[in-house]
């Protein structure tokens, strides 16, 4: 079974797609609350909250964040400039169900495990966010960093929750996914979630056949494309 996770990029107060994450581009869709609120009642009971301000150090969208917490999502990851222990403790303290790290993980190592040792592995994901010459990229896409294979052997380390690997090429363009993915799935340990560029069942009917647990859909959603579909 994989499940469809729909996400909620916030930026500015408001619910975007930014296409390749960058800013401006893409769907402006409107209040947080209330697209949560929609995604909810249509039988949703699992989001991935982005805090797309707070990853490029830029402001945050934390109120917005605590009341989608209160909205009744069962499973809820939250992500987006996530670097210290003070930020961690609030959003688990929203109802974060698990947090999502990606650039700490590959500029500041030790923090990241401190981190990650006080709210508990269990609450931790990592998304490893990837360009088409499979290197990571941080700082909100804008710099790159280690050699894939090597985050995630340095990924691997850790007891974390699970992973999350990000194709930034195709990220926000409902353009279809990176089917080399087979390559490096195999290589992840515990929860195993995709993201970028899912644009049809059979894209994630092949992440299904080759192990992901979680689809995380944005674009395709909001477009309808993929808009009802839970579980595949």
């Amino acid at each position: 079974m994989t499940k469809i996770l729909p996400s909620i990029d916030i930026s500015n107060g408001k619910v975007v797609k930014r296409i390749k994450g960058v800013s401006g581009s893409g769907l402006i869709l409107g209040e947080p609350e209330k697209i949560a609120k929609e995604i909810y009642d249509e039988g949703y009971d699992e989001v991935y909250i982005v805090d797309l301000d707070a990853a490029e150090g830029i402001g945050n969208n934390e109120e917005h964040i605590k009341k989608i917490c209160k909205v009744g999502f069962k499973w809820i990851q939250i992500g987006g400039g996530i670097r210290d222990y003070e930020k961690a403790s609030r959003l688990i303290g929203f109802g974060a169900s698990t947090l999502v790290f990606s650039t700490l993980v590959f500029s500041n190592y030790s923090l990241f495990k401190e981190i990650s040792e006080k709210i508990g592995y269990d609450k931790v994901l990592v998304s490893i966010d990837y360009d088409k010459d499979k290197r990571v990229l941080v700082k909100g896409w804008k710099e790159k960093s280690l050699d894939l294979t090597e985050a995630i052997k340095k990924v691997n380390e850790n007891r974390i929750l699970g992973t999350i690997l990000t194709y930034v090429e195709n990220e926000g363009t409902s353009k279809g996914i990176d089917y080399n993915v087979k390559d490096i799935v195999k290589m992840l340990k515990g929860k195993k979630e995709y993201a970028g560029g899912v644009s049809s069942i059979s894209d994630v009917e092949y992440l299904k056949s080759i192990g992901f647990d979680y689809v995380i859909v944005g674009m395709s959603f909001y477009l309808k494309k993929l808009r009802g579909v839970k579980i595949v």
